[in-house]
């Protein structure tokens, strides 16, 4: 444990180390969540459930997600 370690605290440590646990699955992971939110969205959209609204709701969300993982994923392998 270096100094450095010592000096922070532990939950920035545990932070760090387990922040954005979607992040594991890459480029590939976050476009696979973005085409299931669109997906999820078109069905929302043509209204083949009763809770459209909601599942549009949700879906959006899982496209927000999708995206970031797709672009912080590919701007961390262009910075490298």
């Amino acid at each position: 444990m270096t100094a450095d370690e010592r000096e922070s605290p532990a939950s920035e440590r545990e932070l760090a180390t387990t922040s954005w646990s979607w992040g594991g699955l890459g480029p590939v992971g976050g476009f696979v969540l973005t085409l299931a939110g669109i997906g999820l969205l078109l069905w929302g959209f043509l209204g083949r459930t009763g809770s459209g609204p909601s599942l549009m709701y949700q879906a959006a969300k899982v496209v927000a997600v999708g995206l970031v993982i797709t672009g912080t994923t590919l701007a961390a392998r262009r910075r490298d």
